[in-house]
Order: structure tokens, then C-alpha cells, then sequence
């Protein structure tokens, strides 16, 4: 991986992370990256993206000490990736993924604008929120409150709907500024997944909302994500490029 992960032990175990590279096709000039937390066992065993993200909140009765700290390592992870670039002379941006289930909790928001207010005050302009693990059914004042939450602490918020999702609209009237779409870094034949992107795209577009593609994994879905009007895609291709 070239872009370095940092690391934050805990006993035995250390929290890292992967910070991919988002070819940004209408800010060329601007680097942004896409993190990826994970929490690595003394024996190698790791927790990554997604598993990592939902850790303790699988279950109705949710595990918020887990989950708070799993948060408050995210955060201060890419606290420390953006002060290091900033030490290199660059300004770079980065989404950062957050479980939407597990910052509905108020004792956990709680946690969460503690961590930001300590971490991140310095660097919010260049803060993107990804709203992740979102229930099946939500409301817009649901989503109002997941707003109002993370307002303070980004530049912008967007959400990454069920993949079976093909109206926004929702996310547009609650000031979302985009939505991402995660092909998990599978190497999907083009012509399989072309519909299913495009529908996506369009359902972005009539909204206003900027469509993000993360997870892609060979150049022809590079490619694809370009001409069907993604303005961010992340992924094995990009980092290999």
C-alpha cells in the first residue's frame, strides 16, 4: 500500500488504516482519500472497513463502548493523516465512513462531537462524512439529526444508501451533498454492474448530489465510473494507477 497507515496500539492490538486515493475528476489540482479502519489482533487477525465500522452495533442492544472507541480511533487516525500530509506540503481531503446506527445513540453522538472537538477542529474544512450502516427505513428527521450532528465537524456529508436504493430525494432535502455506491473492490465484469451504476448516477444527478464510486477494481470499471458521470472513484484501479 503506498499511502502509509497510521497506528494507534491498544494492548496487544493496534488500530490502522488504509487511505486510498480518490481520483477527484473535476478537482485535479486537490487530493482527496478514502479511509478505510481497521483494528489489527496481536496475531495478525484483522477487522476491516465495514466489519470494523459496525463492530458492536450487529445486535439490537448495542455495544457502546466498543463502538465509541472504535470511533474515537477513526478519528484520530485520520486526524494524524492529515496532519502528516500537511507536513509534506499537502491539503489533501478524506472521507471518512461513520455508522449512522451507531450515532443515532445520543450517549454515542456524544462521544463522537467530543472526539471531533479534539481532533479535528483544526482540519473540519477538510473532513467529508460518509453516513454508512443506515436502517432500512428512515425518516428525514432522522436524517436531519444525523446532520445536524456532523455539520459542525466537515466540510461536507454525504451517505452511502443500500445498493438497491434508486431514489434520493430524501438525501437532497436533507442537505446531503452526495452519495457513494461500494463495489468492495471485486472484480465485477463491466457489463454486469453497468445498469445497476448508471441508475445510481442518474438517481445522483436528477438530485443535485455528487456520485462517488469506491471499491473499484480493475481500469475497465475506472473507465465505466468516468463516462457514466461518477465525480469520485476509489479503489484498487486508482491506487495502482
Amino acid at each position: 500500500m503506498d499511502i502509509a497507515a497510521q497506528q494507534q496500539p491498544v494492548g496487544e492490538g493496534r488500530f490502522d488504516a488504509k487511505f486510498w486515493q480518490l481520483e477527484a475528476f473535476e478537482h485535479p489540482g486537490q487530493q482527496y482519500y478514502y479511509c478505510t479502519p481497521a483494528f489489527v489482533e496481536a496475531d495478525g487477525t484483522a477487522t476491516i472497513g465495514d466489519d470494523f465500522l459496525i463492530s458492536g452495533s450487529e445486535e439490537r442492544v448495542l455495544d457502546q463502548k466498543l463502538i465509541s472507541r472504535n470511533i474515537h480511533a477513526t478519528i484520530r487516525l485520520v486526524a494524524g493523516f492529515l496532519h502528516d500530509s500537511k507536513l509534506k506540503g499537502e491539503e489533501a481531503k478524506v472521507v471518512m465512513p461513520l455508522n449512522a446506527k451507531a450515532v443515532s445513540v445520543e450517549s454515542v453522538a456524544s462521544e463522537f462531537a467530543d472526539g471531533c472537538r479534539e481532533f479535528l477542529a483544526d482540519v473540519n474544512g477538510q473532513i467529508i462524512f460518509e453516513m454508512m450502516n443506515l436502517p432500512p427505513k428512515f425518516t428525514i428527521d432522522y436524517l436531519d439529526h444525523l446532520g445536524i450532528l456532523v455539520f459542525p465537524f466537515c466540510q461536507e456529508y454525504i451517505a452511502r444508501p443500500s445498493p438497491a436504493w434508486t431514489d434520493f430525494t430524501i438525501f437532497a432535502n436533507c442537505n446531503f451533498q452526495g452519495v457513494s455506491f461500494d463495489l468492495k473492490n471485486k472484480a465485477w465484469p463491466p457489463d454486469k454492474i453497468q445498469p445497476h451504476l448508471e441508475k445510481f448516477c442518474q438517481s445522483a444527478n436528477l438530485n443535485r448530489l455528487t456520485p462517488y464510486l469506491l471499491g473499484a477494481a480493475s481500469s475497465d470499471i475506472q473507465g465505466l465510473a468516468n463516462e457514466l458521470g461518477f465525480k469520485f472513484v476509489a479503489g484498487k484501479a486508482v491506487d495502482e494507477t
